[in-house]
């Protein structure tokens, strides 16, 4: 199994500069737009504010992580325990980090951990974001709904079965 020397802590008030970089980062659409600078600047931070609001509200108890890689922050988690799920509410990471393991190492964390507390793993993913859903697929996350925008995935704990490994 791949795995990184991937650091994971708690997210601080000093992460604030690199959490909204990493938003931005994720904002493809906004990042399009034939706009002055300072609007797309100011319609992203408004944005990141209701995300923030949003998941505040909706998850009062969730777990909002920093990745690092050799002491540089590339990533956020935020993971709420939801009934008898554990939930990955947000999964992001910076552009020049993507593709190296970093997400796919965080999201295996999660569902060791939901291995050992007997939880399903589910999460959301856009519909049109491809390569997080082959990611989740191949760690083992199914379909189990969708909406216009995005699918909702998966994964069943199994008494016993590590993630990575076959029963």
């Amino acid at each position: 199994m791949y795995s990184l020397p991937l650091h994971v802590r708690p997210a601080a008030a000093a992460d604030e500069p690199f959490l909204a970089a990493l938003y931005r980062s994720t904002r493809d659409d906004l990042l399009g737009m034939v706009a002055d600078p300072r609007y797309v600047d100011a319609l992203a931070a408004m944005q990141r504010q209701m995300q923030v609001a949003d998941y505040r509200a909706r998850y009062p108890d969730a777990l909002y992580e920093v990745l690092e890689l050799d002491g540089a922050a590339v990533g956020r988690l935020v993971t709420a325990a939801v009934g008898d799920t554990l939930r990955v509410v947000d999964i992001a990471v910076i552009p020049w980090a993507r593709g190296r393991g970093v997400a796919g190492t965080a999201l295996r964390r999660v569902q060791a951990q939901g291995a050992r507390q007997g939880r399903d793993v589910a999460l959301a993913v856009r519909k049109d974001n491809g390569r997080a859903r082959r990611l989740y697929a191949a760690l083992g996350f199914a379909p189990d709904g969708e909406d216009a925008f995005s699918v909702q995935l998966r994964w069943r704990v199994q008494a016993g079965v590590a993630p990575g490994s076959t029963a």
